[in-house]
């Protein structure tokens, strides 16, 4: 008897025993007590993606507010750049889109009136001739040199023709090369006003939050009648 209750004892033992060793050394279950360790390791990894979200919405707050911030521009500086060099006010503006524009205009101009200035020289020369009563041996030559850029009639047409004819495209040269220099002093002035006018406006707020939108409009006095609405969102 005293046996079979010694071996009954040992094999109980054993049981308790090899339960215990199947357990985790760093999470023994003892009743009544909850085990700390995953609710401690979970509670650690919410805090640090919390601290990462509030870090990374700071960043972008940042980011945003910086890319908001632009930097004023001075008008007076933008005017005079634009007036030493046509162009350069648009640079300094950083509208640089814009300088490409401004400078071939330019050179467009100054050919153009070179162009017409030397057809104005050369009608203006045989005209010279015709009225000092000048033979063909002097004006053919002329045209022959300098007549193939601006006409496609022979220099002894040319010297043919009457006095009147001549005055007649003197005339029309000198009021095209006239014409141009008009046009060459008010894109000068545009494009002044246009740098003034972008450095008053470079703190402008011009982002995407700005939209129109259409849409169609009804009236509840005249349902008959339809319109268009037009809204502005800031």
């Amino acid at each position: 008897m005293r046996n079979s209750i010694l071996l009954l004892l040992l094999f109980t033992q054993f049981i308790v025993f090899g339960q215990n060793d199947s357990l985790p050394k760093n999470k023994m279950f003892f009743p009544g007590k909850r085990s700390t360790d995953s609710t401690s390791v979970d509670f650690k990894e919410k805090r640090k993606n919390t601290n990462k979200t509030k870090q990374q919405t700071v960043q972008e707050t940042d980011t945003s507010s910086k890319s908001k911030i632009v930097k004023p521009r001075s008008p007076l500086k933008a005017s005079l750049l634009a007036t030493a060099l046509p162009g350069a006010g648009q640079i300094y503006n950083r509208k640089y889109w814009k300088a490409p524009i401004v400078i071939g205009g330019g050179v467009t101009f100054y050919l153009m009136y070179d162009h017409y200035n030397r057809r104005h020289y050369f009608w203006h020369q045989i005209l010279v001739y015709k009225d000092r009563g000048g033979t063909d041996e002097f004006i053919v030559p002329f045209a022959e040199k300098y007549g193939e850029e601006f006409t496609n009639e022979s220099p002894e047409f040319i010297a043919a023709m009457d006095q009147t004819t001549v005055q007649l495209r003197n005339d029309a040269a000198r009021k095209r090369k006239q014409q141009i220099i008009i046009w060459s002093a008010l894109f000068y002035v545009a494009q002044i006003v246009d740098a003034t006018v972008d450095a008053h406006f470079s703190t402008f707020d011009v982002t995407e939050e700005l939209s129109l939108n259409i849409s169609p409009a009804s009236f509840q006095s005249a349902p008959w009648a339809q319109g268009i609405k037009l809204s502005f969102s800031f």
